[in-house]
């Protein structure tokens, strides 16, 4: 059983790498700093750019092999009541001045304007999204549930580089024929074991049944899959303390530790308590992805 500290990424989209990346840490820094994150001004609706992973420290944080990189969203947010009301202004205004009704173009783009002047008073909400590349397995991982904030940061590595060549791993088995046999047999690869939640989905309509907390050796679960249904996500634990749920497309969910070192003394600096977190979780996922990707029938990587 190895060392186990907590799961510093949530969830994790996967990618290998399909060149070598061999920029330096310094090199990859100097290029970060070109699109380097800028706070949103103006009528300017959003930004997207690099920050520091560490507070006060370089905008690529290196250990363990792996680059460690940081992406800061800024959205300004325009209050749907806000913008109704304007608009409303706006189009009595008109209305009342050409004694006339005003016609669907005329208030798209009424409501343009009234977006750009609320705009430059719109509060910004922002998210950091983390991300590492281990060049050393052609790895990346991205901290984020969410396919289009994945694809946002892809999107932001790419310019930034000027190419960035990833692939989702291919895998030689369909992840939800592999996930219907695991609880149709109630067997597991080896290391592995069921959690306590899965997604059915029948692929004629499209309903689902979403089992949360729940044993998933039960009949009512078989019953579902004899109904035709199929499991589209499906919650493991590996190692026997390791929890993490899958889904169709093998991003992770949910990642925790079930039993975990404490890494938080108070005398302990907290950089080394980030940089003892992540490299262990690292650790973990290059350890826990290979038997992943076996379970599917192992990986291609032509």
């Amino acid at each position: 059983m190895y060392n186990r500290a907590p799961m510093i990424f949530k969830n994790a989209h996967i990618y290998r790498l399909t060149e070598s990346f061999n920029l330096s840490g310094e090199q990859l820094i100097d290029l970060l700093g070109e699109h380097a994150f800028t706070p949103c001004t103006g009528a300017r609706p959003s930004s997207f750019g690099w920050v520091a992973p560490v507070a006060e420290g370089e905008l690529v944080h290196e250990l363990s092999g792996c680059f460690l990189l940081c992406a800061k969203r800024e959205d300004k947010v325009v209050p749907s009541s806000a913008l109704a009301d304007i608009m409303a202004e706006k189009i009595a205004r008109l209305e009342s001045m050409e004694d006339r009704p005003i016609r669907a173009k005329e208030k798209q783009r009424l409501k343009e304007d009234a977006l750009a002047e609320l705009l430059p008073r719109a509060l910004p909400k922002s998210k950091q999204i983390y991300g590492y590349i281990n060049h050393a397995e052609d790895l990346m991982v991205i901290d984020t549930a969410s396919s289009p904030e994945a694809e946002m940061f892809l999107t932001c590595l790419r310019e930034t580089l000027g190419s960035l060549k990833v692939v989702p791993p291919q895998v030689r088995s369909t992840p939800t024929d592999i996930f219907t046999h695991w609880l149709r047999s109630r067997k597991l690869p080896d290391n592995f074991s069921f959690g306590d939640q899965c997604d059915l989905m029948d692929p004629e309509d499209n309903s689902a049944v979403s089992c949360r907390r729940q044993d998933l050796n039960t009949s009512e679960v078989r019953a579902h899959l004899d109904a035709g249904k199929t499991c589209s996500r499906i919650s493991v634990i590996w190692h026997g303390d390791l929890k993490v749920t899958i889904d169709k497309d093998l991003v992770l969910r949910q990642l925790k530790v079930l039993s975990s070192d404490d890494l938080t003394e108070e005398d302990i600096d907290p950089i080394a308590q980030l940089d003892a977190a992540f490299v262990n979780m690292s650790l973990e996922l290059s350890r826990f992805l290979p038997e992943l990707f076996s379970a599917m029938g192992g990986e291609s990587r032509e």
